[in-house]
């Protein structure tokens, strides 16, 4: 599926719950966050992994406070169109001014990102994108407190979508900070166990790991895993996530 085919399956699914009282509204489904044109202008192509975007993205006083872009196309573009002006908004999501990204979440990732030589905001070599494998979709309560028939009907829908994403993205690198459960969501074939390539030593070591994973197009994509907190590898200092970064280049291509 090509970048258009994935908006308007991105736009359907917002749709499809459009009249769900978990939806946070109005608001937009989001494909991905960041910049696509400098992520495939990169020559390391990572993504990072959550499950949905949080309701924080859409503040109450102003929906559209860290989308400015997408402002004019909501509702329309539920008719189809506008898909220029919606990838504009996504695009542009870490620009600053004149958009406001929740960056005490994806901070959490940008230290680890820049020890890679990557960056959500165009200030490394490299651009990441961020993906949610679980929904596009923001909902209020957060995932973890829907109930779980809520849950199996986004996951339906946007397990699918992330899937047919990370084809079209064709990355080099996943980097996930989640519940371990979910990464049994990714149904890409392992080529590989799973094995420790770094440790931040400790009274309660933190282990990083990786594996292999095959695309259907057949790209192989290197899957990193740390434990999560309250954010991406949420019990770990900035430092050690940076070194995190660093350590994790010897093995992406190895």
């Amino acid at each position: 599926m090509e970048l258009n085919g994935l908006i308007g399956e991105t736009w359907r699914v917002y749709k499809q719950f459009e009249d769900r009282p978990f939806l946070v509204k109005p608001s937009i489904p989001i494909l991905f966050f960041g910049d696509s044109n400098r992520y495939f202008a990169s020559v390391l192509k990572a993504i990072t992994l959550g499950l949905n975007p949080s309701r924080i993205e859409f503040p109450k006083e102003d929906r559209f406070f860290r989308f400015g872009d997408a402002r004019g196309i909501y509702p329309r573009i539920l008719q189809s169109g506008c898909y220029d002006e919606y990838l504009q908004a996504l695009n542009g999501y870490f620009c600053k001014p004149p958009n406001h990204p929740y960056e005490t979440w994806f901070n959490a990732f940008e230290y680890l990102l820049r020890g890679l030589d990557c960056s959500y905001y165009g200030k490394s070599p490299n651009t990441a994108l961020h993906t949610d494998i679980c929904s596009p979709l923001a909902t209020d309560p957060t995932w973890s407190k829907l109930p779980g028939d809520s849950r199996a009907c986004l996951l339906e829908c946007g397990v699918r979508l992330w899937h047919s994403l990370v084809e079209f993205l064709s990355p080099d690198l996943i980097i996930a900070s989640v519940a371990r459960s979910h990464l049994d969501r990714i149904s890409f074939p392992r080529q590989s166990d799973w094995r420790v390539f770094h440790t931040v030593h400790r009274a309660n070591p933190y282990r990083v790991e990786l594996t292999r994973i095959r695309t259907e197009r057949g790209k192989n994509v290197c899957l990193v895993f740390g434990k999560a907190a309250n954010t991406p590898f949420g019990t770990v200092s900035n430092i050690d996530k940076r070194q995190i970064g660093i350590s994790l280049k010897d093995h992406i291509h190895a």
